[in-house]
């Protein structure tokens, strides 16, 4: 008994060995395997597929098993479109290419645009979003812009009004353009009651002052100020709206 399991063992041991002894000598011909292609797993909507190439062109004829593919991602994320990019291997000489393309909401100032999570990226093109909604302020706020220009646009929706621009100032204020109307101007201080106060008032506003309103400031304590297209202004306060 204890002699078949000794050779049984033995017969095991020495299966092992030579699965071992194959797998460095399979390993060892492998890694001198060259890259001979390399393979996009999604259809590009943004990114040009010359710039894709242009990054991995330089690997092909690289050892399959010693290219680097964290360098292969990193260089794929420098595209002004790629939001991430996965690199793998697939046996026996391709690289196979996943990347996540850019998701824009909003464009940042006149050269960039701001993607879902509040993130700034400056593509080569802009022509095709020149009808986005643009935010202007601090790039490290970009994500908290975006976040108020949803607040803001929720507001909005029970006038009627569509933000065009909005832009957060040096000191704090709150510039929001209107699409084809006008300008409403709010600070931090007591934010959401103003703005609310704003709203209630407005459907009882004359006609003359709706159509000729270029600047809404909501900036008082009591009150806003309406700044006429003709350069005239009016206060409104609590008492005489």
């Amino acid at each position: 008994m204890k002699g078949r399991r000794f050779l049984w063992m033995s017969g095991l041991g020495l299966v092992l060995f030579g699965i071992a002894i194959w797998l460095l000598f399979h390993q060892e011909l492998s890694s001198k395997r060259p890259i001979e292609e390399f393979h996009l797993s999604m259809e590009l909507k943004e990114l040009d597929r010359a710039q894709v190439d242009e990054v991995l062109e330089p690997y092909l004829g690289k050892s399959f098993w010693d290219v680097e593919l964290n360098k292969i991602q990193a260089d794929l994320v420098r595209l002004d479109w790629v939001s991430q990019a996965v690199v793998k291997r697939s046996w026996p000489d391709q690289l196979k290419i996943s990347i996540v393309e850019q998701n824009p909401v909003a464009r940042w100032g006149n050269d960039g645009l701001v993607n879902h999570k509040g993130e700034v990226f400056f593509p080569n093109n802009l022509q095709r979003f020149e009808h986005f909604v643009r935010l202007e302020g601090r790039i490290e706020n970009s994500a908290g812009l975006l976040a108020k220009l949803a607040e803001f646009q929720q507001k909005l929706n029970e006038i009627g009004w569509t933000v065009e621009r909005l832009q957060e100032t040096a000191n704090g204020v709150w510039e929001i353009h209107i699409l084809d109307g006008p300008t409403l101007i709010l600070d931090q201080q007591d934010q959401h009651h103003k703005f609310q106060r704003f709203l209630a008032a407005y459907p009882d506003l004359k006609n003359g002052f709706r159509k000729s309103a270029q600047v809404y400031d909501l900036r008082y304590s009591n009150g806003f100020a309406i700044k006429l297209k003709e350069a005239k202004a009016s206060t409104l306060s609590d008492n005489n709206r």
